[in-house]
């Protein structure tokens, strides 16, 4: 009888375990490539992406060379640059959550922070 609570007890918690996503090594080729009409892959390389990638001190120029121009600000002199991670829509027509890469830049045109802006309706 104690063996069977222990198993159960083992079986709930690599179920558990298993529904972690696992982080991927950034990939420009697929970082700028859309499944089918979103960026959901992203959320997966943001880990690699901060920590072996962007660094501060890195320049606008060359972390746009990197990530692609700049997604959701139309600011021409803007000293950020955003990127879509995802959006989520349940059954709306508009979203009820999205995560964006937020890259912040000084006025002499070099990266200070990344951060993940996560808003929920």
């Amino acid at each position: 009888m104690r063996n069977n609570l222990y198993l159960s007890f083992f079986v709930i918690i690599l179920i558990f375990a298993s529904c972690t996503q696992k982080q991927i090594k950034f990939n420009q080729s697929q970082w700028n490539t859309p499944d089918d009409i979103d960026y959901n892959h992203r959320e997966l390389m943001i880990e690699d992406l901060s920590k072996n990638y962007l660094k501060q001190g890195m320049k606008f120029a060359d972390t746009e060379k990197l990530l692609g121009k700049n997604q959701l600000s139309d600011g021409k002199d803007s000293l950020q640059l955003q990127y879509e991670i995802y959006t989520y829509y349940g059954s709306d027509i508009d979203p009820i959550e999205t995560k964006t890469l937020i890259v912040n830049f000084s006025a002499d045109s070099t990266l200070t922070n990344i951060w993940v802006d996560h808003w929920e309706k």
